[in-house]
């Protein structure tokens, strides 16, 4: 199926999947090209969680500053909170975080990714999204302008078995127990507002609020709040099931929802497996706000909606133009010095997190294979830089 001669300006694009940076750089190039995406913001994963614990991708940062260079001028980069390790104190943390957002900004990042409000992410780490670690950390942000794209709960089925996905019981995405509750993480999304009430707060996946259409209306009455489109869950099925509903929201919060797909690059082991996984997102989105017919998304069927070109012209491209504006400048020697530390340290611990799954770095030629890896990137981004 060919796109629509609309170009998209996506919000959300990810970059951890195990493939080399020069391969990845043609990888998107391609499907940046097919699918008609022309400007994009690079959001850092540094931290991933499992039910066995949390894990660390140091990397991440740099590499999607390296990517914003490479893709410039059309490229943004979102850094992500490095954690620590070891415990340490609250003011400690307060610290740390306040640190790296006045460093991020400082250096050419465009904004911050918060994966943080995960629910496997957020019960690992056992911080409340509105804790007062944070709070210099937001004010800092709020201060100075700088938006936060923040993944927040997951869909509300996860959080029983008999209504869980198939999928999310597959891939352990499901929360029962002693998980943090949906409620619970939207009430600490509220919980920063309060306190920071003109922070440039935006809630991917639609906050997975597309079951209650009053809480995303009492999200977006914050001024500088906004949604990215990035499908999960699906929250937009669930909007088409009760669209005539949810297009008074679209015209009226018209200024305040982006698009984003939640792409990445995908490995191309197989030619059509690849094609069909970077397209299955954009293929969706466009379908489900350029059409009126039926069509199946995974296994889910579902109807467009067709908003017209005035409003995918706000969503497609103009609001992701208001928010972020022309990409900041780049620290290019605290690119290069930041790489040259990560050099030096490469990983060790005895997992390591990709998108294709975790790694047993326990076992030597698994380790061997990382830091191979690890160190081939890092010398790569160097020598283009």
């Amino acid at each position: 199926m060919g796109y629509s001669m609309e170009k998209v300006f996506d919000t959300h694009v990810h970059y951890n999947f195990d493939i080399s940076m020069d391969e990845m750089i043609k990888i998107f190039k391609e499907e940046f090209e097919e699918t008609g995406t022309e400007k994009c913001v690079f959001l850092s994963l540094p931290h991933n969680a499992s039910k066995e614990g949390l894990y660390l991708n140091a990397e991440q940062n740099v590499k999607g500053m390296f990517l914003k260079y490479i893709f410039s001028p059309n490229a943004y980069a979102f850094a992500g909170l490095i954690h620590p390790q070891a415990q340490i104190s609250n003011e400690e943390r307060a610290k740390l975080y306040y640190d790296q957002a006045v460093r991020y900004h400082s250096v050419g990042y465009d904004g911050i990714k918060m994966l943080e409000g995960h629910p496997t992410l957020r019960k690992t780490m056992k911080i409340a999204l509105d804790s007062s670690v944070y709070d210099k950390f937001y004010s800092y942000l709020e201060e100075v302008g700088m938006p936060i794209i923040m993944h927040v709960a997951d869909p509300a089925e996860s959080w029983n078995l008999e209504t869980a996905s198939e999928s999310a019981k597959t891939l352990g995405r499901t929360y029962a127990g002693s998980y943090p509750s949906k409620k619970q993480l939207t009430d600490e999304v509220f919980g920063i507002l309060n306190k920071h009430p003109k922070l440039k707060l935006g809630l991917a996946h639609f906050g997975f609020m597309s079951y209650d259409i009053s809480e995303a209306e009492r999200f977006l009455s914050y001024k500088n709040t906004f949604f990215d489109l990035t499908p999960g869950g699906e929250q937009l099925i669930n909007m088409s099931n009760v669209w005539e509903k949810w297009l008074p929201f679209f015209e009226e919060y018209q200024n305040r929802i982006l698009y984003g797909s939640d792409f990445y690059a995908f490995p191309k082991k197989d030619e059509t497996e690849w094609r069909i996984a970077f397209r299955r997102r954009p293929d969706f989105l466009r379908q489900f706000f350029e059409t009126e017919s039926e069509h199946l998304y995974i296994n889910q069927t579902f109807c467009g909606v067709n908003i017209g070109e005035r409003l995918r012209t706000k969503i497609y491209r103009d609001n992701f133009m208001n928010l972020l504006d022309q990409p900041k400048l780049i620290d290019i020697d605290y690119l290069k010095a930041e790489i040259n530390s990560l050099l030096k340290n490469p990983p060790n611990e005895n997992e390591y997190y990709t998108k294709d799954g975790v790694i047993d770095t326990s076992k030597p030629e698994n380790l061997k294979k990382v830091q191979e890896r690890y160190k081939s990137d890092l010398q790569f981004m160097l020598q283009k830089l």
